[in-house]
C-alpha cells in the first residue's frame, strides 16, 4: 500500500513548485474538468443518435479503471474525487453503449468475458505502477491512456467512419487534455517522459482532428442534398 504521509508530501510538493500563478491552474484545472465532461456528454449522445459506440473498447476499459482507481482508492482532493466520479459514472453509460450495440457483432459470453478481463487487468496495471514509481496522481497512467486512446480513436475513424464521433468531440477531447498537459508539465517540468507524452498526445490529436474534418467534408459532398445545390 501506498503511505499516506508520502501521498501528503507528494501533494504538497506539487502545490509549493508550481511554475504558474495559481488563478491560471484553476482555469486549467476548470478546463479539464468542463472540456472532458462535455466530450463524454457528446460521446454518449452521438452514440444514442447512431445507434454505435463512441470510444474503442481498450480504452473504455482503461478509462473506467483508471477513473476507478482515482476515485475509490487513490483520491488526493475532493474536488478531484467528485470529478472522476462523474468521468466514471458516464464511462459506465460509454460500455454500456458498447455492450448494446455491439451484441450482435460478437458472442455475448466471450464479449463480457472480455471486458471484464481488460479492465481487471488495467486496473492491477495502473495501480502497480501507482505503487512502483510513487505516482500518487496516476499521471503516468493518464496520459499513457490518454495517448493509446487518442492512437484508438483515429483507428476507429478508418473503420467505423464517423459513427459515434464528431468533429466537435475531438476538438473538445484535445482542449481537455492540452489543459492537462500545461497544468501537469507546471508541477513536473524536470519529466521528460511526461514532457514528451504530452507532444505526442497533441500530435496525434491535432491528426484526428484533420482526419475527421476531411471525412466530414467527404460525406457532405456526397450528400444528395449538396449535389442538387450544385
Amino acid at each position: 500500500m501506498i503511505d499516506n504521509n508520502s501521498r501528503k508530501k507528494d501533494v504538497i510538493t506539487i502545490i509549493i513548485d508550481h511554475l504558474l500563478p495559481q488563478k491560471v491552474e484553476f482555469i486549467l484545472m476548470f478546463g479539464i474538468s468542463l472540456f472532458w465532461t462535455i466530450a463524454y456528454v457528446l460521446i454518449i449522445y452521438k452514440g444514442f443518435k447512431d445507434q454505435s459506440y463512441g470510444v474503442p473498447l481498450a480504452a473504455i476499459c482503461l478509462n473506467i479503471s483508471w477513473e476507478f482507481l482515482l476515485t475509490f482508492i487513490l483520491p488526493f482532493h475532493p474536488l478531484q474525487q467528485i470529478v472522476t466520479l462523474v468521468w466514471f459514472l458516464l464511462d459506465c453509460i460509454i460500455l454500456l453503449q458498447f455492450l448494446y450495440y455491439s451484441k450482435k457483432t460478437y458472442n455475448k459470453r466471450m464479449l463480457y468475458a472480455s471486458v471484464f478481463s481488460l479492465i481487471v487487468i488495467a486496473f492491477l496495471v495502473q495501480y502497480t505502477m501507482a505503487i512502483e514509481f510513487h505516482d500518487t496522481m496516476s499521471l503516468y497512467s493518464a496520459f499513457g491512456i490518454n495517448l493509446v486512446m487518442s492512437i484508438l480513436f483515429i483507428k476507429m475513424l478508418l473503420t467505423k467512419e464517423l459513427q459515434g464521433q464528431s468533429l466537435t468531440i475531438a476538438y473538445l477531447k484535445m482542449i481537455g487534455t492540452l489543459c492537462a498537459s500545461i497544468l501537469c508539465f507546471s508541477f513536473f517540468p524536470q519529466s521528460i517522459l511526461l514532457t514528451m507524452l504530452y507532444i505526442l498526445i497533441l500530435i496525434v490529436d491535432v491528426v484526428y482532428i484533420l482526419m475527421v474534418y476531411n471525412k466530414s467534408i467527404t460525406i457532405v459532398h456526397k450528400s444528395p442534398i449538396y449535389k442538387k445545390t450544385m
